[in-house]
Parts: C-alpha cells; sequence; structure tokens
C-alpha cells in the first residue's frame, strides 16, 4: 500500500523515467566512452551530474520512506495498545455492572425480607396492644374496687389513731416521769463510778513488793539450794557472811539455764530488781535475759552486786511470769529476785 502512494507522487514518477531513459546511455557510456573533445561531451556530463542528483535524491527519498514505514509501525502498535486498553476498561466495565446488578439483587433481597420482617413486627405489636388495652381495661376496675377498700380500711384507721393517739399521750407522761427518774439514776451512777475510778487510779498508783513469797522454779535446780529462796525477802549486804542456804544456785553450767517466779496473777510490771551472789563469780549472771511473760524486758551486761531493771511508763508491760535465762554455759545463782508492780488485773480489763 506504500508503494503505490510512492508512485501517486508526480515528481518521484518523473525522476523514475528520467532514470529508465538514462540507463541504455550510462551503459553505452561505460562500453565506449565519449571523448572529452566531442561536441556534445559538455551536456553528458550536465546529465550525469542530474542523474547523480536524483540518485541522492532517491536515497533521502528511500530514507523517508523507511522513516514513514517505521512511524507506521510505531502508530500501528500504539493503535493495537490503544485496543487492548479499550477491551480492558470494557471488561472492567462489564464487571461493574455485573457487581452492581448483583449488589442490587442483594439489596433488593434485605429490604424484601426486611420489610417483610416488619410488617410481621408491627401486626405482633398491634396484637399486643390489643392485649395490654384489655388488660388495662381489666385493670381500671380492679383499681375502683381497691379504693373503694383503701377508702374503707382508712376511715378504720382514723378511729383506731383517735384512740391511739390518747394512748400514747399517756405513754409519753410515763416516759416523761420515767426519764426523769432514769436521769437522776445515771447521775449517782457516773458519781459513784467517778469515785470508783479515783479509788483504783490512787490504788494503782501505789507500786509495792509484789513477788515476796511467791513460788519459783528452775529447770536445772541444785539440791542443796531449794528454789522458794529467792522470793523470802531474805539476802545479805556483807559479802564475808556466810550464805548457806540462802541463794538459789542451778545444778551444773549448761546452757539454757532457766529461774522463773510465778505471781500468780496479771501484774503491771514497774521494777524486776536481782541481788547477785556475791561470795564469788559475779560473772556467772553475765548474758542472763530477763522476760516478763515472753517480753525481753533486759539482760545482765556487768559483772554487778545488784541489777536494776526499770520499765518505762510509756510502754507499761504487763505479765504474770517474770524468768531469768542464761543462753550461756553458766550457772544461775542470784540471792534475791524483786519484783514491784500493782495489780492484779484482768487480762481484759487491764489499764495502760
Amino acid at each position: 500500500m506504500k508503494s503505490a502512494r510512492w508512485l501517486t507522487d508526480p515528481f518521484r514518477t518523473q525522476t523514475v523515467i528520467i532514470l529508465l531513459l538514462l540507463n541504455p546511455i550510462v551503459a553505452s557510456n561505460e562500453a565506449d566512452p565519449i571523448p572529452s573533445s566531442t561536441p556534445n561531451s559538455s551536456s553528458f556530463s550536465d546529465i550525469l551530474k542530474i542523474f547523480q542528483h536524483l540518485r541522492e535524491e532517491s536515497a533521502v527519498l528511500r530514507e523517508e520512506a523507511q522513516q514513514v514505514r517505521e512511524e507506521g509501525y510505531a502508530a500501528m502498535d500504539k493503535a493495537y495498545e490503544v485496543r487492548d486498553e479499550a477491551y480492558e476498561i470494557k471488561d472492567s466495565a462489564y464487571e461493574t455492572r455485573n457487581g452492581l446488578e448483583s449488589l442490587l439483587v442483594e439489596a433488593f433481597t434485605l429490604l424484601k425480607s426486611q420489610t417483610t420482617a416488619t410488617s410481621l413486627y408491627i401486626q405482633d405489636m398491634k396484637n399486643t396492644l390489643t392485649t395490654v388495652a384489655n388488660k388495662v381495661g381489666g385493670l381500671a376496675a380492679k383499681m375502683e374496687e381497691m379504693e373503694r377498700k383503701l377508702e374503707e380500711k382508712t376511715a378504720k384507721l382514723e378511729e383506731k389513731m383517735g384512740v391511739l393517739a390518747g394512748e400514747i399521750t399517756d405513754v409519753k407522761s410515763s416516759i416523761d416521769q420515767t426519764k426523769v427518774s432514769l436521769s437522776e439514776k445515771v447521775e449517782t451512777s457516773i458519781a459513784l463510778s467517778t469515785s470508783v475510778r479515783n479509788r483504783q487510779q490512787v490504788w494503782m498508783s501505789e507500786i509495792r513488793l509484789i513477788s515476796l513469797y511467791k513460788t519459783v522454779d528452775q529447770n536445772n535446780g541444785h539440791p542443796a539450794y531449794p528454789n522458794p529462796i529467792v522470793t523470802d525477802g531474805n539476802f545479805v549486804i556483807n559479802s564475808n557472811a556466810d550464805y548457806a542456804n540462802t541463794h538459789s544456785h542451778t545444778h551444773t553450767k549448761a546452757t539454757n539455764n532457766k529461774l522463773w517466779i510465778n505471781l500468780g496473777g496479771y501484774f503491771k510490771i514497774h521494777r524486776v530488781y536481782i541481788w547477785n551472789y556475791r561470795a564469788c563469780c559475779l560473772e556467772q549472771l553475765v548474758g542472763t535475759h530477763i522476760y516478763a511473760d515472753e517480753e525481753l524486758i533486759g539482760a545482765v551486761v556487768h559483772n554487778a552486786a545488784y541489777h536494776d531493771f526499770l520499765i518505762p511508763e510509756d510502754d507499761p508491760t504487763y505479765a504474770s511470769t517474770i524468768t531469768l535465762h542464761q543462753p550461756l554455759p553458766r550457772n544461775i545463782h542470784v540471792l534475791e529476785v524483786q519484783i514491784w508492780g500493782n495489780g492484779p488485773f484482768s487480762r481484759e480489763d487491764i489499764f495502760v
């Protein structure tokens, strides 16, 4: 088709005709060259130049034709691409249309089912409202009957309230009299309680020796030194005196020797005073712990003839037993243990 279009160009057609006419002349000249001295040599040279020019133009035209052909091919490829894109758009449009049709069908189906359900619900509500209306009518009649009965009961209650009002007046008068009597008794009880409390406080302020002649035990007793001798009130000041049978003494120097005094009641402890054995070996008592029941109140930390353990007033201690515990391998031998305090008290009624 391109060749036909090229031949329809008049200029190109003329060029082809000239080339066909000159082709035999060129061939004869090549076989029998014309001398340069002949009269027609000049015109032949011009013809050759024209021919050469025509050949160059033909080459140019051929290149243009090649370029036009390539452009045509490119345009054809582009057209194919546009066609493919058009097909894709068409397919997409078909899919979109099918999807919309499917959605419309589903929406219509759902709307139809919802409409049906709504209709059923409305019918059910109508039935329910009808039932409620019937019940309300019955309740109205019952309410009227209840109001009538309530009015009758109210009238009876008003009669009873009138009777009770008189009785309440009498009861109030009796209560007022009872209040006056109780007030007098309360004042008397308060005065008595205040007096008793004052006496108790005075009695509690008296700190006395509460360990005298109380029972004593020890876990490792010596047979020559009876236990109760540490609470008999006898202790010797002169260290050169005869101490025979005037103190308690553990049997061996074992660890965890213990001596405890049972006070016979629950007392407030103010002071524990220990008279050491002074004939010898004051250091045997060092390390001994002193307990009021389970509470540690002190420990012997140095050699001395006596040891005084005072309980602080702001931290009162109550106990029924005082224990001397020696955790070291030493004897417990003392002349006297004096416990000062007041009581006894009930464990549920102690004065802090």
